[in-house]
């Protein structure tokens, strides 16, 4: 393979997401809002950075719900992207398969994201290094987090894997390191032709008993920030780690506070009378009445709050007219899920809108650093 070659992409997309029931009983999975930004967006926005021009997304849950915004997405970054309609859901396996016969079953490096990971990840840079491994595929880790996923054994070195769930190496060894699959796999074409077009799982049906074989399969970590968004809890968890401190994750969308932990991208159509207590995002489609109350730990967008409504310890989108209390929950396109049990944290001072000035406070930080 010419390393110059350029790669194509892919996102598994066509998943049912019951862990994140309701809210996918209204839309799919990669469209669920982290930061009112659909996750799908920060696969392909990694894929773009990574010189990939041509990205295939499967299609079968909510199936006709995702071109319409893939398409959106994809023209700002320059990919062209293709669908791969699966009448019976085929799993990671034949998820992949279909993808890459969509593409037209390309002579180049497959870079494949699940549509629920977001992170910090040098993508161009590893592309490289598995290119110069010469493995047939390379799986992104991250180290395992006390309490988190886990099940992905790699060697001493931290550059081959050994190991996947009871999966192991002829020569794994004792050790071993456990680290979590990170959701981004690169898979060269001569594999990705043995995986057949039915239903199978990559882990169980090919990496595992590809490591059984002997079969060297590379391993390369992401940065820091990784976070596996699969439930109502994990997304609040992740959501809140950067409403803290927005500069762990990259790619973060938000603009420069109004004040300490006031994320605002439109101030008009919200009521200067509406409290503010950071840390919030609100997004470019929120207008409230007077005497709201947002945050803290608020994440908003796609909403018109009338009087009196607050919003805390929840993530709040595309809900249209609300009144009342929405605390502790995930509201989305007309389905809420409960939060578990949130950790107390001090009370934030409620701020009127009217008393912030136009500039943020001197020294604030910027979300962009």
């Amino acid at each position: 393979m010419n390393v110059a070659t350029p790669p194509v992409g892919g996102v598994l997309c066509a998943g049912f997401g019951t862990r994140m029931a309701p809210i996918t009983e209204a839309i799919p999975k990669p469209l669920i809002p982290f930061l009112n930004t659909p996750m799908l967006a920060y696969a392909l926005d990694h894929l773009s950075g990574a010189g990939v021009t041509r990205v295939g997304m499967n299609l079968h849950h909510h199936a006709d719900s995702i071109p319409p915004v893939a398409d959106t997405l994809a023209a700002t970054m320059n990919l062209d992207p293709v669908y791969a309609r699966e009448w019976e859901i085929l799993g990671t396996a034949g998820g992949v398969r279909g993808i890459w016969n969509a593409l037209g079953e390309q002579d180049t490096t497959l870079i494949v994201f699940n549509g629920d990971s977001v992170m910090n990840l040098d993508l161009l840079e590893i592309l490289e290094a598995h290119r110069r491994s010469e493995a047939r595929a390379t799986l992104v880790v991250h180290p395992k987090d006390e309490g988190g996923p886990g099940g992905a054994w790699v060697d001493a070195d931290g550059e081959q894997l050994v190991g996947l769930r009871d999966f192991r190496h002829p020569d794994a060894g004792d050790s071993i390191q456990e680290y979590t699959f990170a959701g981004v796999h690169l898979i060269e074409p001569q594999l990705v032709s043995e995986i057949p077009l039915e239903r199978g799982c990559m882990v169980g049906d090919v990496y595992g008993p590809l490591l059984e074989e002997g079969e060297v399969i590379n391993v390369e970590r992401c940065g820091d920030f990784w976070a596996g968004i699969d439930s109502p809890g994990l997304l609040f968890a992740a959501t809140r780690r950067v409403l803290d401190d927005p500069s762990i994750f990259e790619q973060v969308p938000m603009p420069e506070p109004l004040a300490e932990g006031l994320y605002v991208f439109e101030e008009q159509g919200i009521d200067d009378k509406t409290k503010l207590a950071g840390p919030i995002l609100s997004g470019a489609h929120v207008e409230t009445a007077s005497e709201v109350h947002i945050g803290p730990y608020a994440v908003v967008d796609g909403v018109k709050l009338q009087e009196g409504a607050t919003i805390q310890n929840a993530i709040v989108y595309g809900m249209g007219r609300l009144e009342g209390k929405w605390h502790r929950c995930l509201a989305v396109a007309g389905k809420v899920a409960n939060l578990p049990a949130i950790d107390a944290v001090p009370d934030a001072e409620a701020v009127p809108l009217k008393q912030l000035g136009d500039e943020p406070d001197e020294g604030a930080d910027s979300a962009d650093e």
